[in-house]
């Protein structure tokens, strides 16, 4: 709902802050005292396309903002917090500010986040709705037809259960889609696979065997000189040995000369023993290197043999075996096509006869809600003194495709051929239409004149009551050509659908304007030689006065103002 509206420098409004209410709401004034400015300046809160012509004489911009409590409007909730624009501090305060600028600078808020011009607009369209000169929104854009007369018809749950088994029909297709799209791909590839395998598989690759034969070659390289190594150090090993034991000889020839070499013999012998076994380890070591039986040059030619595979297949040595793998997946995806297609093929029938049959409920159940609608209307617009116009909706069936059966699928599942899901919400287009003066059929706003539109809008909205809104409707030009007994049934009707609905009526006619909760009066006064726009609330007083001229022009009787009390007592 509509709290407040600030508007700064435009047109002939210099400054206004209005506070509004809920229910009926009243805008008059004479002719060109600038009502339609003031729709103006609401259209670009809620995302019109400036026009800067609006910008006043006093400056180079204009300035419009507007509150709205929306904590009764989960609609408008939702799309804030999916658009990071929520207060969360206050989430049910919505504040919209707007700037425009001679040099077509626009800038935007919405509580306190910077926007666009069309984000702008989608948050306008949970708000308000204008019917009359403005843009046309909401019931009669085509696209949210469908929605309303589903909520008119009651059919959430069955939305629901149908949106679901659509969902899970597109994921099964996707699957139909992407096995068919690998089975004909390892289709093409079949005998390149079935080589690929083979070579693979006889290559007989083993893990890390790179590094394995690597560290052998480099082994063997080096095998020669571990050889000869081994073979001097050893000679001197056994060079020292026969040293020691020279040495032993001499000190037995000599042990007789003193107690002072007695234990220098002990000592020879652990020499001898540990020169002993470092030969017997040298010794051990060549039989080990010569008793190996690699041979560098098949060494070699292993090391290019599975390079030259990785370089083939353009891949690391180790991902090889992983090469292998993916070979034999696509050869099994491609001997396994009846099992994996098969099955698929099952849950898509079923789901395509669950969705018709929810579809089909759909269809019939909207029938029989846009007769009563359409009933519903034409009553209202009989009301409003429209009779001779006639509401048709419209439902047209979205041209659908047989699923194709594979032999046999049809007697599985019971001779099943159920039509191809089309949407998420059925098979119908819906399309609001209707007839003036026994002409044919056609949209809405096609064919009537402002104030018939709004008058139709009004019949509409009424029979809709129950049915979900933007809190907030305005009625321009609703009284265009009308007068007496028209004028106080519109007036009657306008005053119903306040008692759920925020209405802002722009009017001329009496009978309207004494049904107001509120009322404000637009008036075009002079200062200074310059004309300005002033809106004033009205009081009781000032209500009847104002009733009263609208009555009897500018001269005001005592009649007059008797009949205007009349009117608002009535």
């Amino acid at each position: 709902m509509l709290t407040s509206l600030s508007i700064h420098n435009i047109v002939l409004i210099d400054k206004a802050e209005i506070e509004l209410a809920p229910g009926l709401c009243i805008l008059s004034g004479e002719t060109g005292s600038g009502k339609s400015i003031l729709l103006d300046a609401l259209g670009l809160a809620i995302g019109f396309r400036a026009n800067f012509r609006l910008i006043g004489g006093d400056e180079n911009k204009a300035q419009v903002a507007a509150e709205f409590d929306i904590s009764q409007n989960e609609i408008c909730k939702k799309f804030l917090t999916e658009n990071d624009l929520l207060d969360s501090e206050n989430p049910s305060l919505l504040r919209i500010r707007r700037t425009i600028n001679e040099n077509s600078v626009n800038k935007i808020f919405v509580n306190d986040n910077a926007i666009g011009v069309n984000l702008l607009a989608k948050v306008g369209e949970t708000l308000v709705e204008i019917h009359g000169q403005h843009d046309q929104r909401g019931l009669l854009n085509p696209s949210a037809h469908l929605a309303i007369l589903d909520e008119f018809a009651g059919n959430e749950n069955l939305l629901k259960n149908l949106k679901k088994i659509y969902e899970n029909l597109r994921v099964v297709e996707e699957k139909i889609s992407d096995i068919s799209a690998k089975k004909e791909a390892a289709a093409r590839e079949k005998d390149y696979l079935e080589h690929v395998v083979q070579e693979l598989e006889n290559a007989e690759l083993k893990a890390d065997e790179e590094n394995e034969l690597i560290a052998k070659k480099d082994f063997l390289i080096s095998k020669e000189k571990i050889l000869n190594f081994s073979s001097d150090l050893k000679s001197h090993l056994l060079e020292a040995n026969s040293q020691l034991l020279l040495a032993q000889k001499i000190l037995i020839r000599n042990q007789n000369l003193g107690e002072d070499f007695d234990g220098l013999s002990e000592k020879i012998d652990r020499q001898n023993d540990e020169l002993d076994s470092a030969i017997s380890s040298i010794e051990a070591l060549v039989r080990k290197i010569s008793a190996d039986e690699n041979n560098l040059d098949e060494i070699e030619e292993r090391l290019f043999f599975i390079r030259a595979l990785a370089r083939k297949f353009n891949v690391p040595i180790d991902s090889l075996p992983q090469i292998i793998l993916d070979a034999q997946e696509k050869l099994k995806l491609l001997s396994n096509e009846e099992e994996f297609v098969g099955e698929l093929e099952k849950q898509r029938l079923e789901l395509n006869k669950d969705y018709k049959k929810i579809a089909d409920e759909l269809s019939e159940r909207r029938k029989k809600s846009a007769k009563i609608l359409s009933e519903k209307v034409e009553a209202e617009l009989k009301f409003l003194k429209m009779g001779e116009t006639k509401f048709l909706i419209d439902i047209a069936r979205d041209s659908l495709r047989t699923v194709s059966l594979s032999k046999g699928q049809g007697d599985d599942l019971g001779h099943a051929e159920p039509v191809e899901a089309c949407s998420p919400a059925g098979y119908d287009r819906v399309r609001f239409t209707a007839s003036l003066n026994k002409n044919g059929f056609d949209d809405i706003s096609k064919i009537a004149s402002g104030g018939e539109l709004s008058r139709f809008m009004l019949a509409l909205k009424v029979a809709l009551l129950d049915v979900k809104s933007v809190p907030t409707m305005i009625f321009d030009e609703i009284d265009t050509g009308i007068g007496g007994s028209t004028a106080d049934a519109v007036g009657k009707r306008l005053k119903t659908l306040s008692e759920k609905l925020q209405i802002l009526v722009v009017t001329h006619q009496p009978q309207i304007a004494a049904k107001a909760k509120t009322h404000f009066k637009i008036s075009k006064v002079f200062s200074e030689n310059k004309a300005k726009t002033e809106i004033k609330k009205l009081d009781k007083k000032d209500r009847e006065q104002e009733i009263a001229r609208m009555l009897s022009g500018e001269e005001i009787s005592v009649e007059a103002v008797l009949a205007a009390k009349s009117l608002i007592e009535n």
